[in-house]
C-alpha cells in the first residue's frame, strides 16, 4: 500500500460519513486543487501576497495570438515555480479553440516523492 504524502482540505466541503469531518484530498488530487487555486487567484486577493497573479483574467479579454498564448504559458509556469514547492517538473501547454471561444490549458507536472507524471486540464471561456 502506498503511503499518502500530501493532503489538503476538500474545498467542496463534503462531509466524510465515517468521521463527520470535512473530507480530504490526497497526493495528486491535493496538488491539482492547489494548482487550480493558484491559477484563479487574482491580483490583491491574497493577504500579504498581493502580487500573486498569473494574469489569466486580463488575458481572457485580449485578442488571442501566438504571443498571448506563449505569454500565458510562461506566466503560469513562473507562478507555479514560485508558489508550489511540491512540484519538481512543470510543463504548460495552452491551446486556443477559436470556434468554441475558449482556451484549453494543460499542465503536466511531477510532484516530489511521487513517481508518475500527472496532468491537469482546464478550459477557460470568455463569457461575454
Amino acid at each position: 500500500m502506498r503511503q499518502k504524502k500530501y493532503s489538503d482540505l476538500d474545498l467542496d466541503f463534503i462531509r466524510n460519513p465515517l468521521t463527520n469531518d470535512i473530507s480530504l484530498k490526497y497526493d495528486e488530487e491535493s496538488i491539482k486543487r492547489s494548482l487550480r487555486n493558484l491559477l484563479f487567484t487574482g491580483r490583491n486577493e491574497r493577504l500579504f501576497r498581493p502580487d500573486m497573479d498569473a494574469g489569466i483574467r486580463r488575458l481572457l479579454f485580449e485578442n488571442f495570438g501566438s504571443i498571448q498564448i506563449v505569454t500565458l504559458a510562461n506566466r503560469i509556469e513562473e507562478l507555479l515555480a514560485n508558489n508550489e514547492p511540491r512540484l519538481d517538473e512543470v510543463s504548460v501547454e495552452v491551446i486556443e479553440q477559436e470556434d468554441q471561444n475558449n482556451l484549453r490549458i494543460r499542465i503536466y507536472f511531477r510532484a516530489r516523492n511521487l513517481p508518475e507524471v500527472n496532468t491537469l486540464e482546464l478550459n477557460l471561456e470568455r463569457v461575454r
